[in-house]
């Protein structure tokens, strides 16, 4: 897996305006990074640019960075899971980086990116402190 240099996380202002950048990481990774809140109105430009980072990408990898991302609806998540999707099927490595707060939580439910460290500790620490009712 390709090392990403992460972006410093910014959090945008409530309805703030998404917007989508894809730029070449390497030459086996393309970048596209979004910013903003991407409701149902934001859709479109993110299936826009996903297609624009596939075309770009050739046979490498698309990174998804959501280091800029405020909110997340549930048509934009479909976009992302199309695109993973799209991904396992031509052979393309596919990653959405840097999702934070209810971003990251939506994301994780999908297994679209990791679940937040605090929801792996708390899954860990009720397991152990579970008496195990099978005896």
């Amino acid at each position: 897996m390709e090392q990403t240099t992460p972006r410093p996380v910014r959090t945008p202002s409530p309805g703030t305006t998404p917007r989508c950048e894809v730029r070449r990481g390497s030459r086996s990774a393309v970048h596209l990074y979004l910013t903003g809140d991407f409701d149902h109105a934001a859709h479109a430009e993110l299936r826009r640019s996903l297609r624009r980072a596939f075309d770009r990408a050739g046979r490498g990898s698309v990174v998804v960075d959501m280091s800029g991302v405020g909110a997340i609806g549930s048509e934009c998540i479909e976009v992302l899971l199309v695109g993973y999707t799209r991904a396992m099927r031509g052979g393309h490595g596919f990653e959405v980086v840097n999702a934070h707060g209810p971003v990251r939580q939506a994301l994780a439910v999908t297994g679209l990116c990791e679940p937040p460290v605090d929801d792996m500790f708390d899954s860990l620490m009720a397991m152990i402190t579970t008496p195990d009712t099978a005896s």
